[in-house]
């Protein structure tokens, strides 16, 4: 007698086969719903950077206080460079102050009488007001100078300087931004979560982007010198 006995096959029955087909179809319905929602996720980071920049840029286009906003990029680049040379934890004898006054000629050519020593005995808070005193009466020469030659022309020139880096600098960080999903995804054998990291360093990107944009709009007003012949060309 054979030892081994060959078992007949036991039928599948059709609540099983139906059973299985259900619970694969919900594992495929739950791995693809992941997949969308993630990809919604990423999607909604984007998104909401552009509205942001799309509300700029049409408050811009309304010629909404024009003259404000660029106030506002002025005063927040001096405060910038005050916070990159003066550190508030060290002694006012160890602050740079030289190269501190050296940058913000270099954003604002009307104040080149500004002197180091002008600063000396100021707080950090008060070399903040000073500074932001004394870029709002350069701009306010600025403008005379720009209105002498053509009325209107200033407000034009804010409006153009102004869309012209949000387009081009959009550009570059909507190639950043793309440059990040793909680097994010790898990080997931790192024990991180890519979506996290999307998110966090996605802000960095589009806050630098913002404050690259003000700077820039700051120092191409400052250095816009239109001769009075060539004035049609110029915007």
């Amino acid at each position: 007698m054979n030892a081994f006995r060959v078992e007949e096959d036991m039928p599948i029955s059709s609540g099983m086969l139906t059973g299985s087909l259900e619970n694969a179809q919900k594992k495929v319905e739950t791995h693809y719903y992941d997949i969308r929602k993630q990809v919604f996720e990423y999607d909604e980071v984007l998104n909401n950077q552009r509205r942001a920049i799309y509300a700029e840029r049409f408050r811009v286009l309304s010629g909404e206080e024009l003259r404000d906003r660029v106030l506002e990029y002025a005063e927040r680049t001096m405060d910038d460079i005050v916070t990159a040379y003066v550190n508030p934890d060290l002694p006012p004898e160890e602050w740079d102050l030289v190269s501190m006054v050296k940058k913000v000629k270099e954003f604002v050519n009307l104040l080149q009488d500004l002197e180091p020593d002008q600063l000396d005995d100021m707080q950090m808070s008060e070399i903040q007001s000073f500074l932001r005193e004394e870029v709002r009466r350069a701009y306010d020469f600025k403008e005379a100078q720009i209105e002498n030659l053509q009325p209107g022309l200033m407000r034009q020139a804010e409006r153009f300087f102004i869309l012209s880096q949000i387009d081009n600098l959009w550009r570059e960080h909507l190639q950043a931004m793309e440059s990040l999903r793909e680097a994010v995804g790898l990080r997931g054998y790192g024990q991180k979560d890519p979506l996290i990291e999307y998110k966090s360093e996605g802000y960095e990107l589009f806050f630098d982007m913002l404050t690259q944009i003000r700077r820039n709009v700051v120092y191409a007003l400052f250095e816009f010198n239109p001769q009075p012949s060539a004035m049609s060309n110029v915007i």
